[in-house]
């Protein structure tokens, strides 16, 4: 093996983990669970994956993601806001919906809200959820533990 080969990194594109976030593919919707404490490597590490997700699939997948379990406070604004102009300037295959689930009246609630104002993509639409159920309902799909591993 050469020198570089470490710098690769192999994945899965129907099962995807990297701590604080565990991303997965689970019957087509793209379900993104985030606990611990979450920084903004995190969010550019999630940006090229996501990036290489959209590139490499037919079709871009509706998405959630539950912001409940995870600790912001190392993110700034300008963090949040770097992240949501990449994801408006994202050229996607065809529309789609985001839900974001966050409990209001929390920093997660508050971030969710900043990036919801800045990601403007006309093939994105973004609706911020207080719990799962709702968010699932939404997207069309029957209610399920966000982030719980295929069996």
């Amino acid at each position: 093996m050469g020198a570089s080969a470490g710098r690769w990194r192999a994945f899965d594109i129907n099962r995807l983990i990297f701590v604080p976030i565990h991303l997965q593919i689970r019957d087509g919707l793209l379900e993104a669970a985030c606990h611990g404490k979450v920084t903004a490597e995190d969010l550019d590490h999630i940006r090229s994956v996501l990036r290489d997700i959209e590139a490499r699939l037919e079709v871009t997948p509706d998405r959630i993601t539950d912001l409940t379990g995870a600790d912001l406070t190392d993110l700034s604004s300008e963090d949040l806001v770097v992240f949501a102009e990449y994801r408006r300037a994202a050229t996607l295959k065809n529309k789609i919906k985001s839900a974001m689930v966050a409990a209001q009246g929390t920093s997660q609630y508050g971030l969710a809200r900043m990036f919801m104002a800045h990601n403007i993509n006309p093939d994105i639409e973004l609706k911020i959820f207080h719990g799962p159920a709702g968010a699932y309902q939404w997207l069309g799909r029957e209610a399920k533990e966000i982030g719980k591993p295929r069996a």
